[in-house]
């Protein structure tokens, strides 16, 4: 697919993967060029001055534990890391989100102008993908911005970590890989109190849950050596105690359904998180 042949082990990471006809069509619609898109990142990331996480999680299916690391980007923003946060608009996403804000519909607005005002950007995908294109189409979209310096894999498809780390080494850029178990359930997204949840008081059923959470989510810290997992856990779960995860969210989503009432696709908002 790529006259560079560094990237044409891209194509290769998910075993027993291609990039396939729709992909290809789906790429084509959105990049005029996409290897030189991609060769272009590879150059100005070394001079860029900004610095962003970019998580790839493949769809969050009913009842997965998985949906966890939504909150993943709320925690890594209470560390002053911006982060962009792709996936599949999913029920139980949409579940989880609809409670505070209009998660299901799309506002016009840039990536960038979102970033510079939150340092938090969801990118929620329509489900018009399966795993494994929405798995590079997002990748794809990740490493063609200059501005990301760390990529998180959170997905249930076999990879090829040798593949991952010479892509990774090629681009100069960090990618760490968290599998995920849809074996591994937990309360369903319609059902969850998230005033329990994310609030002091917990009783012992949201205790146990915001451990499980704390584990997961504790992973996006400690894979890259800043905290060890104990570490790495007992901020997750202070986090979701001290109500900063909560806070966070909600700043977010104020954001989001300001921007959607007042249909601002051409007009710039003014926000202050």
């Amino acid at each position: 697919m790529f006259v560079t042949e560094s990237l044409n082990k891209i194509p290769e990471i998910v075993e027993q993967g291609a990039f396939s006809a729709k992909l290809k069509k789906k790429l084509a619609q959105k990049f005029v060029n996409l290897e030189a898109t991609l060769l272009r990142a590879k150059v100005l990331r070394e001079l860029s001055k900004a610095k962003a996480n970019y998580i790839v999680q493949s769809a969050i299916q009913h009842e997965q534990s998985s949906l966890a690391y939504l909150f993943a980007p709320f925690i890594l923003g209470n560390l002053n890391q911006t982060t962009i946060y792709h996936s599949q608009a999913t029920a139980p996403v949409l579940n989880l989100l609809s409670r505070y804000y209009q998660a299901e519909k799309k506002p016009h607005l840039k990536i960038d102008d979102v970033l510079q005002a939150l340092n938090i950007y969801l990118d929620l995908h329509d489900n018009d993908l399966d795993d494994i294109e929405f798995f590079y189409y997002a990748l794809l979209n990740a490493l063609c911005r200059a501005d990301v310096t760390q990529i998180f894999l959170i997905t249930h498809l076999n990879v090829d970590m040798q593949k991952i780390a010479a892509i990774a080494q090629f681009f100069k850029i960090k990618i760490y890989c968290i599998q995920t178990n849809p074996l591994d359930k937990m309360m369903d997204s319609a059902e969850l109190n998230m005033r329990k949840l994310l609030f002091k008081h917990k009783d012992q059923s949201y205790i146990e849950l915001c451990e499980k959470l704390s584990k997961l989510n504790a992973q996006l810290l400690s894979v890259n050596g800043s905290y060890n997992q104990e570490q790495a856990t007992q901020l997750v779960e202070d986090m979701f105690y001290a109500e900063h995860v909560y806070e966070k969210l909600s700043v977010y989503a104020e954001y989001m359904q300001t921007c959607l009432q007042n249909a601002v696709s051409n007009h710039p908002v003014t926000f202050s998180a």
